[in-house]
Parts: structure tokens; sequence; C-alpha cells
């Protein structure tokens, strides 16, 4: 209960843009999962536009970021209790070599980022065992 009251105050005191790596959430949220054919990620970022959203490939990394908007911003209000993150976001990813970069998809859907990441088709990994002797 303390420590949930702590983090309520904290971020009512630094704002949203502060608050959340203070306490050690990590924004937006997401998964991350493969099957046969791709590896998905899937980042919650609702009230937000697909042009506000960057999906970027540097290297093996995958960086997803942008600015989500409080629209309340500048209309004089004062807020009593904020949960709810505004501000800019991004969150890298290291991608296995088994994924083609060369071949991402990204959608956007009822507040959900869906970026699906095809297996490379050559190279499959092979996992040969060795007998200890």
């Amino acid at each position: 209960m303390f420590n949930m009251r702590f983090q309520e105050v904290l971020g009512f005191l630094v704002g949203p843009e502060g608050s959340d790596e203070r306490i050690g959430v990590c924004y937006p949220a997401l998964d991350v999962f493969e099957n046969s054919k791709e590896l998905c990620i899937e980042v919650e970022i609702p009230g937000i536009h697909p042009e506000e959203v960057n999906v970027e490939i540097i290297g093996r990394l995958l960086r997803i970021s942008g600015m989500k908007q409080d629209p309340l911003e500048n209309k004089g209000i004062r807020y009593i209790r904020m949960e709810r993150s505004f501000g800019r976001f991004s969150r890298e990813l290291e991608i296995p070599e088994r994924f083609d970069l060369d071949n991402v998809d990204a959608k956007f859907a009822d507040g959900v980022l869906i970026v699906k990441i095809a297996r490379v088709t050559d190279n499959v990994e092979v996992v040969k065992r060795i007998t200890v002797e």
C-alpha cells in the first residue's frame, strides 16, 4: 500500500514525462512473441495516430518511438490524479539474426501497433546435438 501511494505522489510531483522512468515502469507496454513464420511485437499506444509513431531499424536494433500529446495541455486545467502517460516515448529491441530485417511489416489498429518481422528463409538455425564422451 505504501509503495502505491509513493508512486502516486511521485508521479504527481514530477509529471508524466519523468514519473515512469523514475519508478521503473516501461512505457509503452509491449509483448514480443514468435511463431514458425515471424517475430511479432505488439505495442499498446492508445490515443495516438499512426503518423505520430516512428518505426526504425538501426543495424539489428528495432526502435519504436513517438510523442503522445496531452489533449488537455494548455487548457487551463490542473490534474488531481494522472495515471495515463503523455510525452515522448521510445522502446528499443535487439532483433536476433534468425529474422529478416528487410521483411518488416507495421500496422496500427485499435491503439495497438503490430510489427511483424519474417524469419530468414535460408540459413535456418539448426540445432545439432553433440555427444559428450
